[in-house]
């Protein structure tokens, strides 16, 4: 025993002078370390994004798989099965794609452009009245002077500040071809992913055998499969629970007589895929949308939009997400504003789902650390 833990120190002293020589290197030379990792991404971006429609084409793929005859043994409906499932998953987001930019994409945008033709009305009319009762209050008019800028500059200062933060530092016009054969490239490569994947992981399970030990293999097997759990766990409630929300929302807005019922609730409907913020985010625009309108009825909009959260967050979204995310609601706002940061509209979608995975696998590493040490995990 005690010659092993003699042969083990060594071999611990060289790993971590090879790391911390990895470390320094990166400190010392980080601007060309984070230009070589964002050259090599841009390399393996097109294949990076093959794998993500994989994962998302692969979640309706074996949803039709067990709908197309899975007990048939007819040569043609077995030889045919994954071509056809495959053709059906795309089909499905292309019907998805269709419905969101005929439908929801034009309400949103003749939501904003009645915000942005109603809003500086709004606010000039706002700044009148307040400029009015600015003496009874010290320091108001000096700091109404101090804005110096109308509804209309205040209006096209939030649009690009908007922009700025939806689209991060990529340029928003971009290469429109560049894009389309990236994405085609993509595709591609998910589709060959789909056809091949059992003997994918076949040839990856042969690899992680040679060198990769039992514990290790087993241990990396099942955070994939936790990692699996949580995206497709994810991206499958937020969709319904932002289908029926919506939904909801337009129904019950057309039902007790508030204005554009349709457009409100499809931008309710959008931004309900950002968890726990998303639809109070909608519910701003729709409170702006309706007050330009009928400041009474936005008041009465935002009851509505209290009572149907509470609906739904007590009754619709346990049953239709449950414990799905199992991310604490600080650390889901922590995700959310660092992925939006880094990658904009992608990375708020996306960000949860990465932050419950490393939440998850962190608490059960913490845990089996602390029971293989004899302490309680419940502290």
């Amino acid at each position: 025993m005690i010659d092993r833990l003699d042969k083990a120190k060594p071999k611990q002293t060289i790993k971590l002078i090879v790391l911390t020589g990895i470390v320094l290197l990166i400190i010392l030379y980080f601007p060309e370390v984070i230009d070589k990792t964002k050259a090599l991404f841009a390399i393996f971006y097109p294949l990076l994004l093959g794998a993500l429609i994989a994962f998302i084409l692969n979640i309706l793929m074996s949803g039709y798989e067990k709908l197309y005859f899975p007990a048939s043994k007819n040569r043609i409906i077995v030889g045919t099965r994954r071509g056809m499932c495959v053709v059906l998953s795309i089909l499905t987001i292309v019907l998805i794609v269709y419905f969101v930019l005929r439908i929801i994409i034009p309400q949103v945008g003749h939501t904003i452009h009645l915000i942005s033709a109603g809003f500086p009305d709004m606010y000039n009319n706002v700044l009148t009245w307040l400029k009015q009762y600015s003496d009874e209050i010290p320091g108001l008019q000096q700091r109404l002077a101090a804005l110096n800028m109308d509804g209309a500059a205040i209006m096209q200062k939030g649009l690009a500040l908007f922009g700025n933060w939806a689209f991060g530092t990529a340029s928003f016009i971009g290469s429109v071809f560049s894009k389309i054969v990236t994405f085609i490239l993509a595709l591609i490569f998910s589709i060959y992913i789909l056809f091949e994947k059992e003997n994918l992981k076949i040839r990856f399970n042969k690899l992680f055998m040679a060198y990769m030990s039992k514990e290790r293999r087993e241990k990396f097997y099942k955070d994939l499969r936790l990692t699996s759990r949580v995206f497709s766990d994810y991206i499958i409630g937020q969709c319904k629970e932002a289908l029926i929300l919506g939904g909801l929302c337009a129904i019950g807005m057309w039902i007790f007589g508030f204005p554009y019922a349709l457009s409100v609730g499809s931008v309710i409907g959008l931004t309900a895929l950002i968890p726990i913020i998303g639809a109070y985010i909608g519910a701003a625009i729709g409170f702006f949308l309706i007050v330009i309108v009928d400041p009474v009825k936005a008041l009465l909009f935002i009851v509505f939009i209290v009572v149907l959260q509470q609906i739904e967050g007590n009754l619709i979204y346990p049953k239709v997400v449950g414990n799905s995310i199992g991310l604490p609601g600080i650390w889901v706002l922590a995700a959310i504003t660092i992925g939006g940061g880094l990658m904009g509209i992608a990375g708020v979608l996306l960000g949860v789902p990465v932050a419950a995975t490393i939440y998850k696998l962190l608490g059960q590493d913490v845990n089996a650390r602390l029971n293989r040490s004899g302490l309680s995990s419940d502290i």
